[in-house]
């Protein structure tokens, strides 16, 4: 018997013993995760709705473990910077919902590690803390350096009150800001071996979605909303925190609208295990935000193999996404079957989406949108209204020709 199924028959069995993992190893994975990644989603409440989460994309920097970022104008917020391993190189894995240097997790396995730091964003309080984080932020950011000087842009450093991790099976970890920041970043390995000398890559899905469909172009608002939806394999979930007392807070979860793009419907599901996070948020709370970017999507590599032509995350070229609403539990069985087929299709690497779910029982969701915005071009974000994004339509080729034929028949 080895040493992981002692430990795991241990765990199970003892009443009055708890098993927690090391925190030392969940800070340095912090660490690793945090001084590898350049972007996340920055979760925070609008001052007159503090029970309604919103989000952004926030490209940011760290010098040992410190972090800053580059915002327009002077802010001062309590927020949430969530964070996947599934954004980092290898870029290939975007087009199989694949995390990993061997790309052997999904994005909701809990091997991808995924990172939520709460805490005080505020601009930087002494010449020598606004010069490193300037510093760090164009060393990470070169593009950064190019930003209109005109649009004031100023350093903000991140005071870190909470974090919490997952990068292993047993659930997620809790750590102060004392553990993360003495421990060095170290990646611990948690991957599925590779079965039978198989390359993943060749076992992945979705090659019949991507590149299918090409870029909407910028002016083409609800058409690049729906796009970007429906290609996007993982999310992030903006809720009202209740472990950390109406704090705003984010965490990832895979997705899926429809097989393609035919298919969407502009709402986008997910899971919710019942012991994690979320599910206990919005059990208490339903109004969440799902965030989206296109720098993890496949089909906005260029042909270097670089994320949106090798712009930042915070570049408006490379479109953002939020639609803020209501979440919703699937009862309806014709929904559910056809989400569990999207999730067997499109998530080849997380079997359990497409079979009912995790061990640990939790139901499907969607989200029930009441405000879209859309940062797809230079002059701000753009709101979409909800019920054009919710009414359009894919056309086929065939569906096009059709319309075409019935113009020209009554024009003869």
């Amino acid at each position: 018997m080895n040493s992981f199924v002692i430990a795991l028959i241990i765990c199970l069995t003892a009443i009055s013993v708890e098993c927690k993992k090391d925190k030392s190893e969940a800070a340095g994975e912090a660490r690793w995760l945090v001084a590898q990644s350049n972007w996340g989603t920055m979760t925070y409440t609008a001052p007159d709705e503090p029970t309604k989460p919103l989000s952004m994309i926030s490209s940011y920097a760290d010098e040992k473990g410190k972090m800053f970022f580059y915002l327009m104008g002077s802010h001062s917020f309590d927020g949430c910077l969530t964070l996947s391993e599934a954004e980092l190189k290898p870029f290939e894995n975007f087009a199989g919902a694949a995390c990993g240097t061997n790309g052997s997790s999904d994005p909701e396995d809990p091997r991808c590690a995924k990172l939520s730091v709460n805490g005080k964003i505020a601009p930087c309080d002494s010449k020598e803390s606004c010069a490193l984080g300037k510093a760090s932020l164009f060393e990470r950011h070169p593009e950064m350096k190019e930003w209109p000087k005109g649009h004031n842009f100023i350093v903000h450093e991140f005071t870190i009150s909470d974090l919490w991790m997952i990068y292993s099976y047993g659930g997620g970890s809790v750590f102060s800001p004392e553990e993360f920041y003495s421990t060095e970043p170290k990646r611990h390995t948690h991957g599925k071996p590779i079965e039978d000398g198989k390359d993943p890559m060749e076992m992945m899905g979705n090659t019949g979605n991507l590149k299918k469909d090409p870029v909407p172009q910028w002016d083409k608002k609800v058409e690049r909303a729906r796009w970007i939806v429906n290609k996007s394999l993982w999310t992030t979930i903006s809720t009202i925190s209740v472990h950390l007392n109406g704090s705003p807070w984010g965490n990832i979860r895979s997705v899926v609208d429809g097989v393609s793009l035919e298919s969407s419907t502009g709402k986008p599901i997910f899971y919710l295990p019942s012991p994690d996070p979320t599910n206990i948020d919005v059990a208490q709370n339903d109004n969440i935000s799902l965030q989206f970017s296109e720098a993890s999507l496949a089909e906005r590599l260029d042909d270097n193999g670089n994320t949106c032509d090798s712009l930042d995350a915070m570049d408006p070229i490379c479109a953002q996404l939020m639609i803020s609403g209501v979440a919703k539990k699937i009862a309806c069985p014709t929904t559910l079957k056809t989400a569990q087929e999207a999730f067997k299709e499109r998530h080849p690497l997380a079997p359990w989406l497409a079979k009912g779910g995790a061990h640990t029982g939790g139901n499907y969701f969607t989200i029930e949108p009441e405000k879209i915005t859309l940062l797809d071009y230079y002059g701000g974000a753009t709101e979409v209204d909800v019920q054009d994004y919710l009414k359009w339509e894919e056309q086929s080729e065939s569906s096009v020709m059709t319309s075409i034929n019935r113009m020209l028949r009554g024009f003869s």
